[in-house]
């Protein structure tokens, strides 16, 4: 069994936790970068309707990924940290002398 107390732990449900956190930030930097206006030209075939390149969909479909991504690391950093199970209770002697 894992020792749910040790610092190791705690230190690493904390690195996920934050990692999360900035994942989840950059994502949302991401996607907001490709819907924004420059991520659109227009283009004038026979008709003029303004277009979104290959690279731009990309961008937004990886920052979709990461953004959930971002979010399950923090959920299952938090739900580490909120449900460790109790610490277990020492024995002391004078359970031992009722026996």
């Amino acid at each position: 069994m894992v020792d749910t107390h040790s610092r190791g732990y705690l230190l690493a449900a904390r690195r996920m936790f934050w990692s999360g956190v900035s994942l989840f930030g950059l994502g949302l930097a991401a996607g907001w970068s490709a819907t924004g206006r420059w991520a659109t030209s227009w283009d004038c075939d026979p008709t003029c309707r303004p277009g979104t390149s290959t690279t731009w969909h990309v961008i937004e479909f990886t920052a979709l990924a990461v953004i959930v991504l971002g979010t399950a690391l923090a959920v299952s950093a938090f739900l580490m940290i909120m449900l460790r199970r109790p610490r277990p209770r020492p024995e002391s002697d004078s359970s031992r002398a009722t026996e």
